[in-house]
């Protein structure tokens, strides 16, 4: 149905699946060993925006969709036309670094306590980051199309290896019938399950 004309789409936002979780991991055991001051964690919890932090229910998930789904979508789509590699991937890094120090000081202060809240938290995770992966995979070939357009201005022998029409094609499919699916289920997992699963093991 998708008929993605990129036969590694999927096997990039698989690998990047798996660096962003091993920087997640890094970044917990770090913040674990050197754990930031209280204020600089009063400081993260406070950069969650007000339309998800002081809501619930419907539209609490509601907003989850806004923002994961729409807003840092959008910011990384305008990040990925300015012609610098990986520049796209500032928001999918800042995902699972913020949460990893938190883990990681919540572990150090409270062991079981942190463990469990990470263990409730790996659901949404899994959807939200594999969503954001796949946009990631979509920009790289976007972003390397753009970087080849203009590095053709410079060419007297042009290359055109990768096509901008295609990649945004691509980018499009993967983001309506893929990345949004996977953004809803974060939304209502993180609203409905996280808790639950938290609150179970305590």
């Amino acid at each position: 149905m998708l008929n993605i004309k990129d036969q590694k789409y999927f096997e990039r936002a698989l690998k990047t699946f798996i660096i962003v979780t091993t920087l997640l991991l890094i970044t917990i055991i770090l913040a674990f060993f050197f754990h930031p001051t209280q204020e600089f964690i009063k400081e993260l919890s406070l950069k969650s925006p007000k339309r998800v932090s002081e809501t619930h229910g419907l539209t609490k998930v509601w907003g989850f969709i806004k923002t994961n789904g729409f807003f840092v979508p959008i910011q990384m789509f305008i990040l990925s036309l300015i012609p610098i590699p990986f520049l796209y991937t500032l928001n999918l890094i800042a995902t699972v670094v913020v949460p990893g120090i938190m883990f990681g000081f919540f572990i150090n202060f409270n062991t079981y306590k942190g463990l469990t809240h990470f263990i409730a938290f790996i659901p949404h995770y899994t959807f939200e980051v594999m969503s954001y992966c796949i946009i990631v995979s979509g920009l790289y070939m976007l972003n390397k199309s753009l970087t080849q357009k203009i590095s053709n201005l410079f060419r007297k022998e042009k290359k055109y290896t990768y096509s901008f029409k295609t990649s945004l094609l691509n980018l499009l499919k993967t983001y309506l019938f893929i990345c949004l699916p996977l953004v809803i289920l974060a939304a209502f997992t993180e609203t409905y399950i996280a808790d639950f699963l938290a609150n179970l093991m305590n």
